[in-house]
């Protein structure tokens, strides 16, 4: 079984979802009481996806795990396409760990793939 969550409606592009963030919402990667903005400072820019930011070690794009300790634990976040695998003996951290990964990626806008073989996608999204 599969769910798919979308936040926003995609008609504003990415600068909608920042705005919308810098509102109400702090990602971890997003400091408090600084505003995002879209001028160019004249330098070469990245590629940018809303919600990643580049490694400051190689330039690769990193997304944020939703805990800014378990992102600094893995030098900045975790590597766009790539995978973490937590194994949780009694099955205590990783749900919690997996739920802060999904709210990370609702706020900035991401579209979301939940699937499970043991549990019904729609139990894991419920609060």
């Amino acid at each position: 079984m599969a769910a798919v969550a979308t936040c926003g409606s995609g008609a504003g592009g990415t600068g909608s979802v920042a705005a919308a963030a810098g509102k109400s919402n702090v990602t971890s990667f997003q400091r408090r009481g600084t505003k995002a903005s879209g001028t160019d400072s004249g330098g070469p820019r990245l590629v940018s996806i809303a919600g990643t930011r580049p490694s400051v070690r190689n330039g690769q794009l990193l997304v944020s795990t939703g805990l800014p300790a378990l992102d600094q634990l893995l030098g900045g976040g975790l590597a766009v396409g790539t995978v973490l695998l937590i194994e949780d003996k009694y099955n205590i951290y990783s749900p919690l760990l997996f739920k802060y990964f999904l709210a990370e990626g609702i706020i900035t806008g991401h579209t979301l793939l939940v699937a499970s073989a043991k549990e019904d996608p729609a139990d894991i999204l419920r609060v």
